[in-house]
Protein backbone atom coordinates (compact mmCIF):
# COMPACT_ATOMS: atom_id res chain seq x y z
CA UNK A 1 0.00 0.00 0.00
CA UNK A 2 0.87 3.08 -0.59
CA UNK A 3 2.42 5.08 2.18
CA UNK A 4 2.17 9.23 2.80
CA UNK A 5 4.91 10.06 2.44
CA UNK A 6 5.02 8.28 -1.32
CA UNK A 7 2.23 9.85 -2.24
CA UNK A 8 3.39 13.32 -1.11
CA UNK A 9 6.66 12.74 -3.37
CA UNK A 10 4.36 11.97 -5.85
CA UNK A 11 2.17 15.01 -5.62
CA UNK A 12 5.59 17.30 -5.60
CA UNK A 13 6.97 15.33 -8.59
CA UNK A 14 3.78 15.69 -10.26
CA UNK A 15 3.38 19.45 -9.73
CA UNK A 16 7.16 19.82 -10.66
CA UNK A 17 6.72 18.23 -14.40
CA UNK A 18 3.38 20.35 -15.31
CA UNK A 19 4.30 22.79 -18.11
CA UNK A 20 4.92 26.27 -17.33
CA UNK A 21 3.00 29.33 -18.40
CA UNK A 22 4.21 29.94 -21.83
CA UNK A 23 7.17 33.14 -21.45
CA UNK A 24 5.01 36.16 -21.85
CA UNK A 25 1.95 35.09 -19.83
CA UNK A 26 4.80 33.86 -17.06
CA UNK A 27 7.07 37.56 -17.37
CA UNK A 28 3.40 38.87 -16.89
CA UNK A 29 2.28 37.24 -13.76
CA UNK A 30 5.60 37.78 -12.21
CA UNK A 31 5.43 41.80 -12.94
CA UNK A 32 2.12 41.57 -11.68
CA UNK A 33 3.37 40.63 -8.26
CA UNK A 34 5.93 43.06 -7.97
CA UNK A 35 4.54 45.48 -4.91
CA UNK A 36 6.40 49.10 -6.63
CA UNK A 37 4.73 48.55 -10.44
CA UNK A 38 1.52 50.48 -10.71
CA UNK A 39 -1.04 50.02 -13.39
CA UNK A 40 0.69 52.17 -15.96
CA UNK A 41 3.56 50.26 -15.99
CA UNK A 42 1.63 46.96 -16.39
CA UNK A 43 -0.55 48.77 -18.88
CA UNK A 44 2.86 49.21 -20.81
CA UNK A 45 4.18 46.03 -20.51
CA UNK A 46 0.44 44.35 -22.07
CA UNK A 47 0.87 47.01 -24.98
CA UNK A 48 3.86 45.10 -26.36
CA UNK A 49 2.62 42.00 -26.89
CA UNK A 50 -0.19 41.67 -29.24
CA UNK A 51 -1.50 38.64 -28.05
CA UNK A 52 -1.78 39.69 -24.40
CA UNK A 53 -3.51 42.34 -26.00
CA UNK A 54 -6.17 40.25 -27.16
CA UNK A 55 -6.39 37.89 -24.46
CA UNK A 56 -7.10 40.74 -22.19
CA UNK A 57 -9.49 42.40 -23.93
CA UNK A 58 -11.30 38.80 -25.05
CA UNK A 59 -11.34 37.92 -20.87
CA UNK A 60 -12.49 41.54 -19.92
CA UNK A 61 -15.42 41.10 -22.18
CA UNK A 62 -15.88 37.66 -21.18
CA UNK A 63 -15.89 37.69 -17.94
CA UNK A 64 -17.11 41.24 -16.56
CA UNK A 65 -20.50 40.97 -15.79
CA UNK A 66 -21.86 44.64 -16.90
CA UNK A 67 -25.04 46.08 -18.18
CA UNK A 68 -22.99 48.67 -20.52
CA UNK A 69 -21.63 47.55 -23.75
CA UNK A 70 -18.80 45.82 -24.65
CA UNK A 71 -14.44 47.36 -23.92
CA UNK A 72 -13.08 48.07 -27.27
CA UNK A 73 -9.88 49.17 -25.71
CA UNK A 74 -7.26 47.93 -23.40
CA UNK A 75 -7.62 51.44 -21.28
CA UNK A 76 -11.31 50.97 -21.13
CA UNK A 77 -10.90 47.34 -19.90
CA UNK A 78 -8.62 48.37 -17.20
CA UNK A 79 -10.84 51.17 -16.57
CA UNK A 80 -13.93 48.58 -15.56
CA UNK A 81 -12.33 45.62 -14.14
CA UNK A 82 -8.42 46.43 -13.23
CA UNK A 83 -5.63 45.35 -14.59
CA UNK A 84 -4.45 43.13 -11.94
CA UNK A 85 -7.58 40.86 -11.87
CA UNK A 86 -7.51 40.71 -15.71
CA UNK A 87 -3.64 39.72 -15.77
CA UNK A 88 -4.59 36.56 -13.41
CA UNK A 89 -7.37 36.23 -15.94
CA UNK A 90 -4.44 35.50 -18.67
CA UNK A 91 -3.29 32.59 -16.35
CA UNK A 92 -6.27 30.91 -15.69
CA UNK A 93 -6.65 30.89 -19.02
CA UNK A 94 -3.84 29.20 -20.07
CA UNK A 95 -4.11 27.21 -16.70
CA UNK A 96 -7.24 26.10 -18.24
CA UNK A 97 -5.61 24.39 -21.48
CA UNK A 98 -2.56 22.83 -19.14
CA UNK A 99 -5.07 21.28 -16.99
CA UNK A 100 -7.40 19.99 -20.19
CA UNK A 101 -4.56 18.48 -21.62
CA UNK A 102 -2.86 17.24 -18.41
CA UNK A 103 -5.85 16.02 -16.38
CA UNK A 104 -7.30 14.71 -19.75
CA UNK A 105 -7.72 10.94 -18.57
CA UNK A 106 -10.20 12.16 -15.78
CA UNK A 107 -13.92 11.05 -16.84
CA UNK A 108 -15.43 14.25 -15.24
CA UNK A 109 -13.43 16.54 -15.97
CA UNK A 110 -16.32 18.65 -18.15
CA UNK A 111 -17.92 18.58 -14.69
CA UNK A 112 -15.26 20.52 -13.37
CA UNK A 113 -15.13 23.34 -15.50
CA UNK A 114 -18.80 23.87 -15.35
CA UNK A 115 -18.57 23.39 -11.56
CA UNK A 116 -15.62 25.80 -11.59
CA UNK A 117 -17.93 28.45 -13.66
CA UNK A 118 -20.72 28.11 -11.09
CA UNK A 119 -18.52 28.83 -7.92
CA UNK A 120 -16.93 31.86 -10.16
CA UNK A 121 -20.54 33.49 -10.75
CA UNK A 122 -21.50 32.46 -7.23
CA UNK A 123 -18.28 34.71 -5.70
CA UNK A 124 -18.65 37.05 -8.26
CA UNK A 125 -22.35 37.61 -7.20
CA UNK A 126 -21.59 37.46 -3.22
CA UNK A 127 -18.92 39.97 -3.83
CA UNK A 128 -21.75 42.67 -5.29
CA UNK A 129 -23.99 42.04 -2.47
CA UNK A 130 -21.12 42.73 -0.01
CA UNK A 131 -20.56 45.87 -2.15
CA UNK A 132 -16.90 45.18 -3.19
CA UNK A 133 -15.26 46.91 -5.75
CA UNK A 134 -14.86 45.92 -9.10
CA UNK A 135 -11.36 45.26 -8.79
CA UNK A 136 -12.21 42.58 -5.97
CA UNK A 137 -15.48 41.25 -7.56
CA UNK A 138 -13.00 40.22 -10.39
CA UNK A 139 -10.53 38.60 -7.96
CA UNK A 140 -13.27 36.68 -6.64
CA UNK A 141 -14.15 35.15 -9.89
CA UNK A 142 -10.82 34.45 -10.68
CA UNK A 143 -10.58 32.65 -7.26
CA UNK A 144 -13.89 30.74 -8.02
CA UNK A 145 -12.37 29.51 -10.99
CA UNK A 146 -9.30 27.80 -9.34
CA UNK A 147 -10.41 26.91 -5.89
CA UNK A 148 -10.47 23.27 -6.97
CA UNK A 149 -7.63 22.56 -9.18
CA UNK A 150 -5.88 20.77 -6.31
CA UNK A 151 -8.94 17.55 -6.37
CA UNK A 152 -7.53 16.64 -9.96
CA UNK A 153 -4.20 16.12 -9.40
CA UNK A 154 -5.31 13.74 -5.96
CA UNK A 155 -8.23 12.10 -8.25
CA UNK A 156 -5.54 11.52 -10.60
CA UNK A 157 -2.76 10.17 -8.60
CA UNK A 158 -4.89 8.09 -6.76
CA UNK A 159 -5.88 6.17 -9.57
CA UNK A 160 -9.56 7.11 -9.58
CA UNK A 161 -9.75 8.41 -12.95
CA UNK A 162 -13.49 7.32 -12.86
CA UNK A 163 -14.64 9.22 -9.49
CA UNK A 164 -16.52 11.74 -9.62
CA UNK A 165 -14.92 15.02 -9.36
CA UNK A 166 -17.94 16.36 -7.39
CA UNK A 167 -20.89 15.50 -4.88
CA UNK A 168 -19.08 15.98 -1.73
CA UNK A 169 -21.93 15.86 0.84
CA UNK A 170 -22.73 19.12 2.26
CA UNK A 171 -22.28 17.95 6.00
CA UNK A 172 -18.62 16.86 5.04
CA UNK A 173 -17.88 20.33 3.67
CA UNK A 174 -15.21 21.40 6.89
CA UNK A 175 -14.33 17.71 7.06
CA UNK A 176 -13.46 16.66 4.10
CA UNK A 177 -10.04 17.63 4.43
CA UNK A 178 -9.21 16.44 7.41
CA UNK A 179 -10.04 12.81 5.71
CA UNK A 180 -7.86 13.44 2.72
CA UNK A 181 -5.07 14.14 5.26
CA UNK A 182 -6.01 10.74 7.20
CA UNK A 183 -5.79 9.04 3.87
CA UNK A 184 -2.85 10.72 1.82
CA UNK A 185 -1.10 12.96 4.23
CA UNK A 186 -2.75 16.25 2.26
CA UNK A 187 -5.33 18.10 1.11
CA UNK A 188 -6.92 19.15 -2.18
CA UNK A 189 -6.21 22.53 -0.57
CA UNK A 190 -2.90 22.54 -0.06
CA UNK A 191 -2.09 20.92 -3.43
CA UNK A 192 -4.37 23.19 -5.16
CA UNK A 193 -2.25 26.12 -3.43
CA UNK A 194 1.07 24.34 -4.74
CA UNK A 195 -0.51 24.25 -8.15
CA UNK A 196 -1.00 28.63 -7.74
CA UNK A 197 2.13 28.69 -6.64
CA UNK A 198 3.61 26.40 -9.51
CA UNK A 199 1.86 29.25 -12.13
CA UNK A 200 2.96 32.11 -10.25
CA UNK A 201 -0.58 33.20 -8.84
CA UNK A 202 -0.65 35.83 -6.70
CA UNK A 203 0.02 35.19 -3.19
CA UNK A 204 -3.52 36.08 -2.06
CA UNK A 205 -5.00 33.82 -4.42
CA UNK A 206 -2.58 30.95 -3.12
CA UNK A 207 -3.62 31.74 0.24
CA UNK A 208 -7.53 31.64 -0.92
CA UNK A 209 -7.30 28.03 -2.96
CA UNK A 210 -5.58 26.87 0.58
CA UNK A 211 -8.72 28.40 2.71
CA UNK A 212 -11.63 27.55 0.75
CA UNK A 213 -12.50 24.72 3.06
CA UNK A 214 -11.55 26.74 6.24
CA UNK A 215 -11.73 30.19 5.93
CA UNK A 216 -11.93 30.37 9.65
CA UNK A 217 -9.70 28.80 12.14
CA UNK A 218 -10.34 29.92 15.38
CA UNK A 219 -9.45 34.10 15.21
CA UNK A 220 -7.92 33.92 11.45
CA UNK A 221 -9.85 34.35 8.80
CA UNK A 222 -9.29 34.63 5.51
CA UNK A 223 -11.92 36.37 3.38
CA UNK A 224 -11.62 35.56 0.16
CA UNK A 225 -11.25 31.82 0.84
CA UNK A 226 -14.28 32.77 2.70
CA UNK A 227 -15.77 34.12 -0.07
CA UNK A 228 -15.52 30.76 -1.85
CA UNK A 229 -16.96 28.46 0.89
CA UNK A 230 -19.75 30.67 1.04
CA UNK A 231 -20.19 30.74 -2.93
CA UNK A 232 -20.53 26.41 -2.82
CA UNK A 233 -24.02 27.32 -0.22
CA UNK A 234 -25.50 29.91 -2.57
CA UNK A 235 -24.68 27.98 -6.02
CA UNK A 236 -26.92 25.10 -4.12
CA UNK A 237 -30.30 25.40 -4.97
CA UNK A 238 -31.99 23.34 -2.56
CA UNK A 239 -30.37 25.05 0.48
CA UNK A 240 -32.96 27.05 2.58
CA UNK A 241 -32.85 29.74 5.02
CA UNK A 242 -33.13 27.54 7.66
CA UNK A 243 -30.51 25.09 6.51
CA UNK A 244 -27.87 27.96 5.80
CA UNK A 245 -28.42 28.98 9.20
CA UNK A 246 -26.78 25.56 10.57
CA UNK A 247 -24.37 25.07 8.26
CA UNK A 248 -22.42 28.48 8.10
CA UNK A 249 -20.81 29.59 11.15
CA UNK A 250 -22.24 32.78 12.48
CA UNK A 251 -18.63 34.18 13.30
CA UNK A 252 -18.29 33.58 9.49
CA UNK A 253 -21.27 35.38 8.28
CA UNK A 254 -20.49 38.05 10.81
CA UNK A 255 -17.49 38.58 9.67
CA UNK A 256 -18.25 38.58 5.73
CA UNK A 257 -21.15 41.11 7.33
CA UNK A 258 -23.62 38.49 5.30
CA UNK A 259 -27.16 38.51 6.46
CA UNK A 260 -29.63 35.62 5.55
CA UNK A 261 -31.60 38.32 3.53
CA UNK A 262 -28.17 39.23 1.55
CA UNK A 263 -28.09 35.44 1.14
CA UNK A 264 -31.13 35.21 -0.72
CA UNK A 265 -30.89 38.12 -2.57
CA UNK A 266 -27.34 36.53 -3.76
CA UNK A 267 -29.28 33.39 -4.55
CA UNK A 268 -32.03 35.03 -6.67
CA UNK A 269 -29.15 37.21 -8.71
CA UNK A 270 -27.05 34.24 -9.25
CA UNK A 271 -29.66 31.54 -10.45
CA UNK A 272 -31.17 34.64 -12.79
CA UNK A 273 -27.72 34.49 -14.05
CA UNK A 274 -27.73 30.90 -14.81
CA UNK A 275 -30.62 31.02 -16.17
CA UNK A 276 -29.05 33.77 -19.05
CA UNK A 277 -26.29 31.69 -19.56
Amino acid sequence: MESQKDFENKVTEFIHRLPPMPDNVEELLAAAKVQDMDDEELLAYVKHDPGLCADLLHLANTFSIRPEGHDDTIEEAVNSVGIKPLIQLIGVWYVRDIIAQEFNALDHLDDYFQHSQEISLACRTLSEILEADEHDCQVASVAGLIHDMGRLAIILLSNRVTAPLLGTQWSLMETIIDEERKLLGLDHCRVGMQLCKKWNFSTLLQQAVLRHHSPLIDSDFDYLGAIIFTSHFVACSDFSGQTFASMLPYELLDRLNLTPEGFNKTQQIYFARMAEN
